[in-house]
């Protein structure tokens, strides 16, 4: 792994392609540039991984997650893999241009489910990209792109919460989300919803191979998750709503089911069997799992709003619950300890109570002579 300074004039072969949200506010940034450090999210080949710190007061280290190719042929981000341009999510950009009217070369990366198809497609586009650069920036249909793109990006930046930087503006925003979710009812959602589930003893019903997961946070990649429960067998559906922090994972099959329920059974972290298990992803992602099958989770952005509220709430008191299950654990166990140290030191002393009472006796103990004339 080496060592790259883009701030220093440095010569490198390869420059990521990374929006400047993602960069962060710095002026220097010091990047750790990993050769085929990992498997592009897109195409599947290996490319070089580059990780940083977007400030000194984040302790947490961004990464690209897809190669260069894909992100220049998509023109998005290769951290966020949002639009690099205009910051905005790329199925927004692709319909927004749809509806104008506008073609856009990137949906032929998903026309195909083969990856090394979509690599050497990738690979095209991108060579069709640099050889046109300079008629499309002329063209009328880049321009009314750009104004179209320009006016969605100014209008989602404004209402989205995802890169506001100061917590006083997080703070205001969510105040402003809670007061708008008052009147939105999920109700019916959440009687169908088994946040008092277990792990552990599996349900009877042997049709069920299915588990709700949920507060799952909102930088865990999905493919995190599909990789993690793919070992313990094949998985029919994986349906996760990131707004919501909630979702359900299901198994083909009950043996598969199982081994997934007793992996959180035995590297759980609740010693409470009696609340959801504690499934911690990519070693700093806890989520709580339990058995279940799925239900819907809401269907406008104001019930996944509202039922995130629901889901951190149901987390805070689970965890409460765990903390008296174990100081109740442990107040028992020192309590049969000291009760059993208390009978040991009963016993002791009726012992010695014992062998005293049998010395007094020794020594009260008088003897008679037959004969009165007998002198000792």
């Amino acid at each position: 792994m080496s060592s790259v300074n883009f701030k220093s004039g440095e010569e490198v072969d390869e420059y990521p392609d990374i929006c400047e949200r993602c960069l962060g506010t710095d002026r220097n940034v010091k990047m750790l540039k990993q050769n085929n450090g990992a498997e592009c999210k897109t195409c599947s080949r290996p490319f070089n991984v580059y990780m940083w710190k977007p400030s000194i007061s984040v302790k947490k280290h961004s990464k690209t997650i897809i190669c260069l190719t894909c992100a220049r042929a998509r023109n998005c981000c290769q951290s966020c893999m949002f639009d690099i341009t205009y910051g905005i999510p790329l199925d927004v950009r692709d319909a927004a241009l749809k509806m104008a009217g506008i073609s856009n070369g990137t949906p032929i990366l998903t026309a195909t489910k083969n990856k090394e198809v979509k690599a050497i497609m990738a690979d095209k586009l991108e060579s069709k990209f640099k050889s046109q650069e300079e008629e499309d920036e002329s063209s009328r249909n880049q321009e009314a792109a750009r104004d179209i793109l320009t006016k969605l990006s100014q209008k989602l930046n404004e209402s989205s919460p995802k890169f506001l930087t100061s917590k006083s503006d997080r703070r205001e925003h969510s105040s402003a989300n809670i007061k708008d979710l008052k009147n939105v009812d999920i109700s019916k959602i959440l009687s169908k919803l088994p946040f008092n589930g277990v792990i552990t003893p599996p349900p009877a019903d042997e049709s069920v191979t299915s588990f709700f997961i949920f507060g799952i946070n909102d930088d865990l990649p999905q493919y995190v998750i599909n990789e993690y429960i793919q070992k313990f067998g094949k998985v029919k559906n994986l349906t996760i709503v990131h707004r919501a922090k909630a979702g359900f994972i299901t198994f083909i099959d009950r043996k598969s089911a199982e081994a997934f329920a007793s992996e959180i059974n035995l590297v759980g972290r609740n010693k409470n069997k009696a609340t959801p298990g504690i499934l911690v992803l990519d070693g700093k992602y806890p989520t709580r799992v339990c058995w279940g099958k799925p239900k819907p989770l809401g269907v406008t952005k104001e019930e996944h709003s509202k039922l995130s509220l629901v889901v951190t709430k149901v987390l805070k008191q689970l965890a409460e619950k765990d903390k008296k299950f174990e100081k109740t654990s442990r107040l028992e166990s020192s309590s049969n300890s000291s009760s059993s140290s208390s009978n040991g030191a009963r016993k002791v002393n009726e012992r010695k109570s014992q062998a005293v009472g049998r010395k007094a006796k020794n020594e009260d103990t008088k003897y008679k002579t037959l004969s009165t004339d007998f002198e000792l």
